[in-house]
């Protein structure tokens, strides 16, 4: 049997961005919320509470980021890297019940709505808008390998989505005076949310069930294997994500008589490290039986 693998060790600096990207946030709650009551805007205030949840969430891939990093232990051999997928998990939760309590607000809102100071209000929901765009460009590297800071980087173009559609609501009340907007536009934004939410709590939910990584094909790695010179048969093919982008593989090889072991498993672990990207490798050599 043959065991070949690199760990790919945490960034210790992938969670600098989200210093920035918490005061930002933070900054734009407070000021958002204090403009919701000051204009009477649902839509300003939907997204404050909205940022609200996304500060407990950052704080949470924070907390992840960090833990991410400790050694593994003799009761944790992977180490904490699962971490990440909780806390990208417990994001995506957290953004679903926020939209419960929008949507309760905004039909209250729709049958009985108030005015609107509609000028301020896109004032501010601009300042939101450019605030969220420069907190995307900061996390947007580190998303696209880890989970974990996805889910932070979905939590801020939801709140960017937020802030256009308050924009959009402040220009309609301006125009045509329809407060109904406001609340039709929070609607909206929850849709946006639950979208977004949606697609992290899927990918968290199959990395956590052990499901091959969506960019390898399974029966692709099994025919490549079952190619490679004196190799009869490939059973027991497994593959799996410790987190987002850390790949692992494992599976049996059945050799044909005289097949030399040591240079199968040689084979074995170049095709599966040059063509797919996979260096968590587990194989284990069986001979053929007549």
């Amino acid at each position: 049997m043959g065991h070949d693998h690199d760990h790919r060790k945490p960034d210790d600096g992938a969670e600098r961005p989200l210093y920035g990207v918490i005061a930002l946030t933070g900054t734009i709650f407070f000021v958002e919320l204090a403009g919701g009551w000051w204009t009477g805007s649902l839509a300003l205030i939907a997204d404050a509470t909205h940022m609200a949840v996304d500060l407990l969430g950052l704080g949470l891939t924070l907390v992840a980021a960090m833990l991410a990093r400790l050694p593994a232990d003799p009761k944790r051999t992977y180490g904490y890297r699962r971490v990440e997928v909780l806390a990208a998990l417990g994001n995506a939760i957290a953004l679903m019940v926020a939209t419960g309590f929008l949507l309760r607000e905004a039909w209250a809102r729709f049958m009985f709505p108030s005015t609107i100071a509609a000028g301020p209000m896109i004032a501010i929901a601009l300042i939101g808008l450019v605030c969220n765009l420069v907190s995307a460009a900061m996390l947007w590297r580190a998303s696209r390998t880890n989970i974990n800071m996805r889910g932070a980087l979905l939590h801020v173009l939801s709140d960017g989505a937020g802030s256009v559609g308050a924009v959009l609501a402040g220009v309609i009340v301006l125009k045509t005076r329809w407060y109904q907007a406001d609340a039709l536009v929070t609607v909206l934004i929850c849709a946006g949310i639950v979208f977004t939410a949606f697609w992290l709590l899927r990918d968290s939910v199959h990395i956590l069930l052990e499901g091959a990584p969506a960019h390898i094909d399974v029966e692709e790695v099994r025919g490549a294997l079952a190619a490679l010179d004196g190799v009869a048969g490939v059973h027991d093919l497994h593959l799996w994500c410790l987190t987002m982008g850390e790949d692992a593989m494992s599976g049996h090889l059945v050799l044909a008589p005289g097949r030399d072991p040591a240079a199968a498993l040689k084979d074995g672990k170049a095709v599966l490290a040059d063509r797919f990207g996979i260096t968590h490798v587990t194989l284990q050599i069986e001979a053929h039986e007549p």
